[in-house]
């Protein structure tokens, strides 16, 4: 039982006295807000996170962050623009979603790269073309760090500083689960209630909060009442992500979008030497975008086009690869190494991804056909002059060499599908504002960005559009709020 207290969260109650935003979660979605208040709107602000770390699931993401028509792409000569991405994602959501915030994403794609570029000095100078995406636009700095850790942190570090140097403009309060939401008589935000670090219930007087509370992907409860035939397959999602967000706006009454839609990731690694745990390392679909390709272990063919939508590899891995865990091999070349090698030295130090030769493979993994045959379907794959290949997945040039031999390097993971992402949430606005179930504004003060939300994928995400809805409806959040106070 939680004990109650008459006194807020801390001694120093200047902070509350200037009506703080209050933003629940520290994900890019909440980072990006807090940075876009304090900086541009000079706006006190909380943030709260029930979590021991900032960056929420955001920190983890290895293949990086969309963006259409940008500096980037225009350096490296690919020609896109914003229609062009809402068509891309348009046709992933398949139906569903909420076209006027797909169009938000899209158009507004170019500013938050180039934000992230401008203000914080984030490089994002590679690209990589992702599965469902026209051309290469999804963004990532050539450099030591993974692009998830290397935004996150950088935000992050940003409002660290700034909250040493003016407490009574942020406070940053880890440990802190937040329990309801309490509207005034006139139905607008007064207050949030949460549980501190202490046990302590707690109240902040606010006129304005943030949901940036991410998914429920790790909630076997929540995947039983939405997703009930994901509940075994083992997860990429923290213990964090268990959807109190839209718990919280549930009872309140949003309107919840799409909670069904669960995305099931095609590639979660499987840890040789703990194969039965059920979180997994994400084998980020970059390692598909720069060339991976996707074999079948009972016949040690390739089965798909791995550049697909997530929801159609996963399917062609579950259909085709009939291991009870729907294993596949993800062989990689040298080549895509030498582009990628952040992450590939991660993974390779946890395990997860093994060099060895042409040869070697054949062997060790006991695949059904030799070594030749292997050879000669790696030599075809990499030296085919079609457009696209026999599965439609259009060709890299030399992805494994011009002349494979036995003895040929390349690089080896185990994967099978996993629960990745919740497409659902509580519905927002262009303004980022939360709506009931007859489309209006469900509260004033009211706002979410990133997962908790609804409406911006629909059926299926596209890869590189989870960062890129965090920084946007993070900042739009902001703006709608700065622009008020006035």
């Amino acid at each position: 039982m939680y004990r109650q207290s008459a006194r807020l969260f801390s001694t120093k109650t200047a902070i509350i006295d200037r009506n703080p935003v209050v933003i629940i979660g520290s994900g890019l979605a909440g980072l990006s807000a807090a940075n876009q208040l304090i900086n541009e709107y000079n706006t006190p602000v909380v943030i709260l996170d029930k979590a021991a770390n900032m960056g929420g699931n955001s920190i983890k993401a290895s293949s990086g962050i969309n963006g259409a028509n940008t500096t980037t792409q225009e350096r490296l000569d690919v020609k896109d623009s914003s229609s062009l991405f809402l068509e891309d994602t348009i046709k992933s959501a398949r139906g569903r979603g909420v076209q006027n915030l797909m169009d938000v994403l899209t158009k507004e794609s170019k500013g938050a790269i180039s934000w992230l570029q401008n203000e914080f000095n984030i490089k994002l100078d590679a690209l990589a073309q992702l599965g469902g995406h026209s051309v290469p636009r999804t963004h990532r700095s050539n450099g030591n760090l993974p692009p998830g850790y290397e935004i996150v942190s950088t935000l992050s570090k940003r409002l660290e500083v700034k909250a040493e140097q003016d407490h009574d403009r942020l406070k940053i309060m880890l440990n802190s689960k937040v329990q309801d939401i309490g509207l005034n008589s006139d139905g607008a935000v007064e207050s949030v209630k949460y549980v501190d670090e202490n046990g302590f219930l707690q109240s902040i007087l606010t006129d304005n909060v943030i949901f940036a509370s991410g998914g429920f992907g790790y909630s076997k409860e929540m995947l039983k009442r939405y997703a009930p035939q994901l509940v075994d397959l083992p997860t990429t999602n923290g213990k964090q992500t268990t959807g109190d967000g839209q718990n919280i706006l549930e009872k309140l009454g949003a309107k919840m979008l799409d909670m069904d839609q669960v995305q099931v990731h095609p590639t979660g690694f499987v840890d040789p030497n703990d194969r039965s745990n059920n979180w997994k390392f994400l084998a980020a679909e970059a390692l598909r975008g720069l060339g991976g390709i996707l074999l079948n272990p009972t016949s040690g063919k390739r089965f798909t086009n791995e550049l697909n939508t997530r929801d159609k590899v996963t399917k062609a891995i579950q259909e085709q690869c009939p291991q009870k865990d729907n294993r596949a091999y993800l062989v990689m070349s040298e080549d895509l190494f030498q582009n990628y090698q952040a992450n590939m030295k991660f993974y390779m130090s946890k395990g997860l991804i093994s060099k060895l030769t042409v040869e070697s493979f054949v062997t060790n993994y006991k695949l059904p056909i030799t070594t030749l045959e292997l050879v000669g379907d790696l030599n075809k794959y990499s030296t085919n002059g079609a457009k696209n290949d026999e599965f439609g997945r259009p060709l890299v040039v030399n992805d494994f060499g011009t002349t494979v031999t036995p003895e040929t390097e390349i690089y080896v993971g185990e994967i099978t599908p996993v629960v990745h992402f919740t497409m659902g949430g509580a519905t927002i606005n262009e303004r980022a504002q939360i709506v009931d179930k007859n489309e209006n504004v469900l509260a004033k003060g009211l706002y979410a960005a990133g997962e908790v939300s609804g409406g911006v994928h629909g059926s299926n995400r596209l890869g590189g559009s989870s960062l890129l809805e965090c920084v946007i409806f993070g900042r739009i959040a902001a703006n709608s709020i700065g622009s008020n106070r006035g």
